[in-house]
């Protein structure tokens, strides 16, 4: 199934899942995290092609500092100003994520705390 969500969304889904599947003291099921584990593979893309796309515009604003890492600094307010607007469009820019929605049933009352369940409410559907 296609999902259209903001990329700013489906960064923060991500964010979610990693936290969900490393956080030790969250105990879901085998089954339950085997659907994450699918939902964070049907998210890499887009979370990669934002990263290439954000490294590139630190190379561009940004100058190379004394460990050879390129930084944009914070006190040369046009670079940020820039670096801000180029991501800005790309990060509420819609994007078509093909994955199954989480229903419910599947999510709530499985051991998943509220905060990370807030994370995943883009993703969630009711059932009809």
């Amino acid at each position: 199934m296609e999902m259209k969500l903001k990329l700013n969304q489906v960064l923060d889904i991500s964010h979610t899942l990693r936290l969900i599947i490393d956080d030790s003291s969250t105990k879901v099921n085998t089954l339950l995290k085997f659907r994450l584990l699918g939902l964070m593979k049907a998210i890499e893309p887009h979370v990669s092609s934002f990263e290439a796309i954000r490294n590139e515009k630190i190379l561009e604003y940004g100058q190379k500092a004394e460990d050879g890492s390129y930084q944009i600094a914070q006190d040369n307010l046009e670079a940020v100003e820039n670096f801000n607007r180029d991501l800005q469009s790309v990060l509420t820019s819609e994007v078509t994520l093909t994955a199954d929605p989480l229903h419910p049933q599947d999510i709530f009352d499985k051991g998943i705390h509220a905060e990370y369940l807030m994370g995943l409410y883009p993703i969630i559907k009711e059932n009809r």
